[in-house]
């Protein structure tokens, strides 16, 4: 085919590398734009159950959620409870750093009034201290009180290098991640499947900073598209000038 002075004769390699590579680079950029769709419908859906008014979870509630949980709708759905703290056998959530600092998150299990079991609740982060083998004061009020927070979302758990630090017999334990199984078995009670994080103007509670957590921003999703289309458009202009010749002409 000629082109004014130049004429396009595409060789085989190069045809069929770009034949390949070609619909890969732009299948992964189409990919990315419908990621940054899901994280864009999470946004929206985690913003409403934010926005929704709180559960009770009261000795009824418990049991059905017990029963009947799907930890997809409990992402970050607020809580309100009544009932007061195990505060005798509690858990330290470690390896957890703030502005630099190493330090622990509290797990305490709250009984809602009426309830057959429990629900594991994060206080909030506390610091190492100077010493790791002295453990920390956790002071739990002793009466009953109303607490409020919100479902965290699930999470697949970090791998274990170690020990998991369940198998320790004092008290405060600490763990390297959430194990409901074996923290429902030491504490003697019935747990609920999903984690509440304890309101940051909850009483009862340490530093609490949380956030939402969606992995890779829409922005980034959509900044990753763009480099892969971009390298679409660039190889398809190699591929063209690569087999675009010049014309000899007496």
């Amino acid at each position: 085919m000629s082109i004014g002075s130049y004429s396009f004769a595409p060789g085989l390699v190069p045809t069929l590398v770009t034949a390949v590579l070609l619909p890969l680079l732009i299948g992964l950029g189409m990919w990315q734009l419908g990621r940054a769709e899901e994280k864009r419908s999470i946004e929206q859906t985690v913003a409403r159950r934010i926005e929704a008014p709180p559960l009770e979870i009261d000795a009824g509630r418990w049991k059905s959620i017990h029963r009947n949980a799907d930890l997809s709708e409990l992402a970050y759905r607020r809580v309100t409870m009544s009932g007061r703290f195990e505060g005798a056998r509690q858990y330290l959530l470690d390896n957890r750093t703030r502005n630099g600092v190493a330090g622990f998150q509290v797990l305490t299990a709250f009984i809602p009034g009426g309830a057959a079991g429990g629900v594991l609740v994060n206080r909030g982060w506390i610091p190492l201290g100077e010493r790791r083998d002295r453990s920390p004061v956790l002071p739990v009020p002793s009466t009953a009180l109303r607490i409020s927070g919100a479902f965290d979302a699930p999470r697949m758990p970090p791998p274990l290098l170690g020990a998991s630090g369940y198998e320790q017999r004092q008290w405060p334990k600490i763990v390297q991640r959430v194990e409901l199984e074996p923290m429902a078995r030491q504490l003697g009670i019935s747990l609920l499947p999903q984690v509440v994080l304890l309101d940051p103007n909850a009483a009862a509670g340490f530093v609490r900073e949380w956030k939402p957590y969606y992995g890779i921003s829409v922005q980034r999703h959509q900044a990753y598209a763009f480099q892969w289309f971009a390298l679409a458009t660039a190889l398809a202009l190699i591929y063209i000038v690569v087999n675009l010749h010049r014309s000899d002409r007496d």
